[in-house]
């Protein structure tokens, strides 16, 4: 038969584990996003939800890269999966159709009251080909992106300004069978994005944003690369819906 002490020292074993339990299942509530949806404010929704938003950003290319005056057309779509404990699946599809960038990260977020608060790190994958007026030429290169963001809940729109940094590990451009660059290992550059979500009907949100671009390299204009080895200022302006 055990002895007292110890039947004592397990119910307070169990007392212990069933309060953390409960002080972790408490934490992660209060971390829930109230109100509306959004792709971009860095707090947690509902385990296991997805949220999918389709946007096009207007990218003004520095002039000397395309020797004119010229506003790009990217399309953008954003995907983001809520994971447990406050982390989330964050993914994204940017194509021009001859510049396509595949990426994907981990967030862990944080709510406290109206603020919000994210840090996490993306891998991208860049696939690119032009094949018009003679030219073969195609690229592929590998990304990091060391990622934190802020936000906070209005009574309606949900604000947050995102900060990231790219870190190029490989680039490869070839025309036909020959390659002409083989980049490795070199930072990029900054990037800050302010956005703003309100909703227009439903659970459908309007998406707003400016996003500065301060980079040696950005991958729609990778035929421009190789000539180019210094920062340009890259501004975009971003219009979306989340679904």
């Amino acid at each position: 038969m055990e002895s007292f002490p110890a039947n004592i020292r397990r119910v307070f074993c169990a007392l212990a584990v069933a309060s953390a339990i409960i002080k972790a299942e408490a934490q992660e509530k209060s971390m829930l996003l109230p109100g509306p949806n959004s792709i971009f404010l860095p707090a947690a929704t509902k385990p296991w939800k997805s949220s999918t938003a389709v946007s096009v950003l207007f990218t003004q290319l520095p002039f000397d890269w395309v020797e004119t005056s010229v506003e790009v057309p990217l399309f953008q779509l954003n995907n983001r999966l809520a994971l447990p404990y406050g982390l989330s699946l964050e993914s994204s599809l940017q194509t021009i159709f001859v510049s396509n960038q595949l990426r994907t990260g981990l967030r862990w977020n944080y709510a406290s009251g109206k603020y919000s608060f994210s840090a996490g790190i993306d891998a991208a994958l860049l696939l690119g080909r032009m094949k018009v007026a003679g030219f073969n030429n195609s690229a592929w290169g590998l990304s990091i992106y060391p990622v934190v963001s802020a936000g906070y809940i209005m009574k309606k729109a949900r604000i947050t300004m995102v900060a990231e940094y790219c870190f190029l590990n490989t680039l490869r451009i070839t025309s036909g069978s020959t390659e002409i660059s083989h980049q490795k290992n070199f930072s990029s550059g900054p990037c800050l994005a302010f956005y703003t979500e309100e909703p227009l009907w439903k659970d459908h949100i309007m998406i707003i944003g400016i996003v500065n671009n301060f980079q040696k390299f950005y991958f729609p204009a990778w035929p421009a690369f190789s000539t180019f080895n210094r920062r340009y200022y890259i501004p975009q302006i971003h219009i979306g819906l989340l679904l």
